[in-house]
């Protein structure tokens, strides 16, 4: 996820990455720092 994150930010220049995730999946975002935005996990990219 952290290269995914990098490519966001440097290539496309996103302030923001959302990910879909399924109900069982969600904890593993949030140990990455993601929260839940609706039906999307997110994550401020600085």
């Amino acid at each position: 996820m952290s290269e995914s994150e990098k490519i966001a930010r440097e290539e496309f220049d996103s302030k923001k990455l959302l990910v879909i995730s399924a109900v069982g999946t969600r904890e593993y975002y949030r140990n990455l720092g993601y929260s839940l935005d609706g039906p999307y996990m997110t994550k401020n990219l600085s």
